[in-house]
């Protein structure tokens, strides 16, 4: 199977036919090597552990951050 890069509107669109079954709604991660070969990379979803962790390391920059946005 082949398919085609197209442009629409200011972006390039590699459309993945149905019989791939990708499902609708997840996110993948473009990786483009030196060749110029594109990978898609599927996103897991986050669990509850992995959300607190990502709270409790940006509750630990907030002051970090908060100087740093007035600059």
């Amino acid at each position: 199977m082949i398919i085609k890069s197209r442009k629409v509107g200011n972006s390039i669109t590699l459309t993945l036919p149905e019989e791939l079954n990708v499902p609708e709604n997840v996110e993948f991660e473009p990786i483009v090597d030196s060749k110029g070969n594109v990978f898609l990379k599927r996103i897991s979803e986050l669990n509850e552990e992995r959300v607190r962790d990502i709270h409790q390391f940006m509750d630990h920059f907030k002051p970090l951050m908060d100087k740093l946005k007035d600059k």
